[in-house]
């Protein structure tokens, strides 16, 4: 394909699928022609039908998603439904050979997303996980220090990711479903682990203390401390769950002590957006600030974009299954080191 094409693109699951659309009307040479949806009152608006609105797109309307991939005219799907569902969609894109994009978390445990990553290896699916946190600017900054040696190694890591507590007081949200979202950690805390495992590389154990405080899943953590330890030697601690003030906006931060100096990155609303990073033997520090999208639900733009230029190119993304995979097992670990008490091996 021609690198300058435009990407037709079609998307199942319009919860989710708002904010991407919002997100893709800001990128150019990519255009929603199709969108599906089975679950009707989504739209923004009591009174919109999902038909009406896909018109308003210029796009088509469809109430199966299997339906939409295998008959809709368009070049890659955009997966934004929940785990659960996401098995036979991977399977029809996959028979037509389509990109696929899908939404974190990659699965709702480790044999489900296994088998999702087993259709993709079988048929050499070009797909990306949708983990928007490692293309925000101070991401990508900070993995050029480490990666160029400015402030060396990388020895010792913290990081935080708190959202609002309301999920966490209802039972009947889709996270907590085991067969579903298998608990916040897994639906949200694995926005930081996806982070951690783009700088620091593959995770081999992780030590992690916490409890359903709450109590909308007993058996799921809603907050936790997870301490991990990489292949490279360097060591995280994560605070992750659904504990904090909707005030407070998720701040979240992550700070980073390396061989020859610190950087802290810094953010709010799930977006990171300042880099302050220093070398032992410099004696000021240095400041990058980015603004945010101007918008929450624009958390996904910088992660579609490399989804449409990857399509585009034929290029496949670093946010590939096997990060999907290192997230999912993070989380499952968090939950099983949790119950029991032990730290858990994630090398083998």
């Amino acid at each position: 394909m021609a690198s300058n094409f435009q990407v037709r693109l079609g998307i199942v699951g319009m919860r989710l699928g708002l904010w991407h659309a919002g997100a893709i009307a800001e990128i150019e040479g990519a255009e929603i022609v199709a969108v599906a949806d089975n679950v009707p009152g989504k739209l923004p608006g009591p009174n919109i039908s999902l038909s009406e609105w896909a018109s308003s797109l210029g796009a088509d309307a469809y109430t199966d998603g299997v339906d939409m991939i295998q008959n809709a005219d368009i070049d890659a799907v955009d997966l934004c439904v929940s785990p659960k569902w996401r098995l036979p969609l991977v399977e029809a894109a996959a028979a037509r050979g389509l990109p696929v994009l899908l939404e974190k978390p990659w699965g709702t445990n480790m044999a489900h997303g296994q088998a999702i990553a087993e259709i993709i290896r079988q048929t050499q699916l070009l797909h990306m996980v949708e983990f928007p946190l490692r293309y925000f600017p101070p991401i990508v900054a900070l993995k050029e220090l480490l990666d160029d040696g400015a402030i060396g190694k990388p020895f010792v890591v913290n990081a935080e990711i708190v959202m609002g507590a309301a999920p966490a007081k209802t039972p009947e949200h889709w996270m907590w479903d085991p067969d579903n979202g298998n608990g916040a950690i897994n639906e949200n805390t694995c926005h930081v682990f996806d982070t951690l495992c783009y700088l620091l590389g593959d995770p081999v154990s992780l030590h992690a203390f916490g409890a359903s405080y709450h109590g909308a899943a007993p058996n799921l953590p809603d907050g936790a401390v997870a301490n991990i330890r990489f292949e490279s030697g360097a060591v995280a601690s994560v605070t992750g769950g659904a504990l904090g003030a909707n005030a407070l906006r998720t701040p979240t931060w992550l700070d980073v002590y390396a061989e020859k100096g610190q950087a802290l990155v810094t953010g709010i609303d799930h977006m990171y957006d300042t880099l302050t990073w220093g070398r032992f033997d410099d004696g000021e520090p240095t400041r990058e600030h980015w603004p945010n999208p101007p918008l929450r639900t624009l958390i996904v733009r910088y992660a579609l974009e490399e989804f449409v230029n990857s399509v585009r190119n034929g290029v496949q993304s670093e946010s590939d299954a096997s990060a999907g995979l290192k997230a999912l097992a993070l989380a499952m670990a968090v939950n099983e080191s949790v119950a029991a008490g032990e730290p858990v091996d994630l090398s083998c």
